[in-house]
């Protein structure tokens, strides 16, 4: 693949007839602290964080953010394609995309957090996001 190319994977949600395309997975290495604490810190903890709990999800504490929320599990270690946070931030459906104000996560914010749960999304213990 050509340098700066981005190329797609087609996603299709079962049960449905929505598709979308997801951006790929970053191709490095992914470090929680440094690539996805300041994701959710940016765009995620105003309404997933320790004052306001949307949908039930805290992304501010490790053990909050594992137990997942009103609709389960936020994402699926190993499967970014199939994680609802993924298919949330990447608007799979345009009636509920995240974050619902302000600035929607690039391409790039997605492929990193979709190589992250790919890797196994290791979160270190004490890895707290603050708003």
């Amino acid at each position: 693949m050509a340098a700066g190319r981005v190329s797609f994977v087609i996603l299709m949600i079962v049960g449905g007839t929505t598709w979308a395309e997801l951006p790929p997975a970053a191709n490095r290495k992914v470090d929680f602290r440094k690539d996805i604490q300041p994701v959710f810190e940016k765009h995620c903890v105003r309404c997933h964080g320790a004052e306001k709990q949307e949908a039930g999800l805290r992304l501010d504490s490790r053990d909050e953010a594992l137990n997942g929320g009103d609709s389960g599990p936020a994402w699926a270690a190993g499967d970014s394609a199939s994680s609802l946070l993924v298919q949330l931030v990447a608007g799979v459906d345009p009636d509920v995309v995240m974050p619902p104000d302000g600035e929607a996560l690039s391409a790039e914010k997605i492929g990193l957090l979709r190589a992250w749960i790919d890797q196994g999304a290791v979160w270190p213990l004490g890895g707290k996001s603050q708003p």
